[in-house]
């Protein structure tokens, strides 16, 4: 296994929305953070059943629970990029400071069983200080901010979140920039690490495809966030996320594969 050390933070709730001048642009970026705080939810699973093998139903809920990343997205709004490119920076984008900020470690774990491999995307959170830039002037127009990102974007989303993990929470502005590429300015998550799970595949195979889903806490925890959207597309082997950030694996998807039978499983040894 390997870990790849970010800067993020991440779902779930959605308490409100401004009407959408690009609605798929906000799905965009409300999706990404769900997957990430999906791969919290399925590591903490993934772990659990590996430490204690009998662990129940009801032991592992309150593990998640405890482990649980969530964002409460307050406010959202999208346009044209042109439409706010004269007002200031500081109106969509929270100044650093040194209030905590989320660190995730994007975590890479290999199971093999019975001559066949199974591989998954995990992410493990934590709290960690946040680092001031006083010295920058954070009231320029955003057409100045921007001017050395490199990128050519010509839509942009806006919102207002407030993260929430272990007791602790913190309320930020951030702003997604859509065209050629997505980049996110999220400085209490990290700059562009929450558009990175855009197109991120966390489909939980070390828990579906292994023996370890005929364990009854990882059945039933697959069986709880399995999505029935018709937005969902079966055969993608990924999870997909409803408008109010829950995700899951497609319940076709869950329901064609099989767990493998029991016997000797040897996870990857995990490099650092």
């Amino acid at each position: 296994m390997r870990l790849r050390r970010l800067l993020i933070i991440a779902p779930v709730l959605l308490a409100s929305i401004a009407l959408a001048a690009n609605p798929q642009d906000e799905a965009i970026a409300r999706d990404a953070y769900a997957k990430l705080a999906y791969a919290v939810q399925s590591r903490t699973v993934y772990m659990e059943v590996q430490q204690h093998p009998d662990i129940t139903i009801a032991e592992l809920t309150k593990k998640l629970q405890a482990n649980e990343v969530r964002f409460d997205i307050s406010e959202m709004s999208s346009g044209s990029l042109s439409e706010i490119m004269s007002k200031p920076y500081s109106d969509f984008v929270s100044r650093p400071d040194t209030q905590d900020v989320l660190q995730i470690t994007q975590d890479e774990e290999t199971f093999d069983e019975n001559g066949r491999r199974s591989t998954s995307y995990f992410a493990i959170p934590s709290w960690t200080r946040g680092q001031s830039v006083s010295e920058e002037d954070w009231n320029v127009p955003i057409e100045v901010a921007l001017s050395k990102s490199g990128g050519k974007f010509s839509r942009y989303v806006a919102a207002t979140i407030t993260v929430r993990f272990q007791g602790r929470s913190r309320t930020y502005h951030t702003l997604w920039l859509f065209g050629t590429e997505i980049l996110s300015v999220d400085l209490v998550s990290g700059t562009n690490i929450p558009s990175q799970f855009v197109a991120e595949n966390l489909y939980p195979s070390v828990l579906t495809d292994t023996s370890l889903r005929s364990r009854p806490a990882v059945n039933g925890w697959l069986n709880s966030t399995q999505r029935f959207e018709a937005s969902c597309k079966a055969g993608k082997q990924d999870v997909c996320c409803d408008s109010a950030m829950h995700c899951g694996v497609f319940a076709d998807d869950l329901r064609s594969t099989k767990p493998a039978p029991n016997t000797t499983a040897t996870p990857k040894e995990k490099l650092q």
